[in-house]
Formats: C-alpha cells, structure tokens, sequence
C-alpha cells in the first residue's frame, strides 16, 4: 500500500476534524467558547479536505500510470510508482524512471512524469508539450525492463515503435497517436543519453520489431 507523509497527514486531520466536530456538538449546550470551537474544528475540515483532495490526487495519477503500463505489458500485478513531493525534494536523480532488475514489477516513475501523464491523457492529446510526449513515453520505455529487456538501448527503441497504443489508450485518436511517436523520434529520441539510442533503430535495422513495415517508427 501507497503511504506517504501526506497520507497520515491527511488521516490525522480528518481524525482532528471529527474530534473537533463531537465537541461542538456535544457541548452546543455552552455559549462560552462556542465561536472558537466551531471555528477550529471548521478549519480542520478546511485542511483535511485539502490534504485529502492532494492524496486522492496521487493515487488517481498513478492509477492511470498503472493502466498505461499495462498496456505495453502483460506481467501479473504490474503497477507504478509515482514519486511523491517529499521523495521529488531529495530525488537528484536525472532519470525519469527506473525499474529495479530483480524480478519486480513497479515502475518508478519521477513526480512530474505522472502529473505530465494526466495533463495529457486530460486534455493533452490534440498538442502535447514535449513533457507530455516524454512522459507518454518513459511509461513505454520503463514497460520494456518489466518485459525483461534490460539493454536501456533496446527498451528504447521498442518503446519508440509502441508508444503510440499508450497515447491511444490515453484518448488519443489514432493520427494523433502517431503524431506523438513521429515527434518523440524526430525530437527527442536523438537528445537521449549515448546508451539508449542505437544506429539500428531504423526501418529495416536489427531494432526494428516490425521488419515487414515500410515506415519507421
């Protein structure tokens, strides 16, 4: 289960809130006093439903982040994990996801990859931003460690031929989806780092999955 900070912040203002509510109402009876208990447990119930707003907030984006991986993935219980704020502010890590290679099946995904995700998949799709199109992506790329591809060159260009069915699934319609695939390659693809990107990820290359297409990716 998901706990963070904000999750036991969250609990223990709703807790504090109640508590704060049982007392105005079990001493309604008191004049003196009255205006300052209603107005701390109304606070509570201002913060509690603020704190619990951000953490239902998270869990929503990692579901969605959960349903894109699966889409590229088939493993049992796959999941994601999307960074909360406090792990963002110590995190001084470049990459934007990671798997672990022992069998797991949780993708880590960086903060800022999950709110990208649900900008897209919420309105995105028609003009992503470069973020929403690397975010759409590293779901894709970090789906191909859980398939078992550990070489980041090979999960790379894999990812590259197969985002498209995550935009789709995200809402994209299909032209848009393959407007984003056209944009990662052409855009960014070429700016990634010297070990993921490989000379055979082109049309006919020993990367290319689907051999008897005629247009790459």
């Amino acid at each position: 289960m998901d706990i963070g900070v904000l999750t036991v912040v969250a609990a223990s203002l709703v807790a504090m809130s109640v508590v704060a509510w049982y007392r105005v109402i079990a001493r309604h009876d008191e004049t003196e006093g009255r205006g300052f208990r209603v107005g701390v447990a109304g606070m509570l119930s201002v913060l509690a439903f603020i704190a619990g707003y951000f953490e239902v907030s998270h869990h929503l984006r990692q579901q969605l982040a959960t349903e894109a991986l699966g889409v590229l993935s088939d493993v049992d219980g796959i999941s994601a994990d999307c960074e909360r704020l406090t792990e963002g502010l110590l995190n001084l890590s470049q990459y934007q996801g990671y798997v672990y290679f022992d069998g797991t099946n949780v993708a880590h995904l960086r903060r800022q990859v999950c709110h990208n995700l649900w900008d897209y998949a919420h309105g995105g799709q028609a003009n992503p931003t470069e973020d929403q199109i690397l975010a759409v992506h590293v779901v894709g790329h970090e789906a191909m460690h859980i398939n078992g591809i550990r070489t980041e060159s090979v999960a790379e260009c894999t990812a590259v031929q197969l985002n498209h069915l995550i935009a789709e699934e995200l809402g994209a319609t299909p032209e848009e989806a393959r407007e984003l695939q056209r944009r990662y390659f052409e855009d960014l693809y070429p700016r990634q780092r010297s070990n993921y990107i490989s000379s055979e990820c082109r049309e006919g290359g020993d990367l290319d999955i689907f051999p008897d297409r005629t247009e790459f990716p």
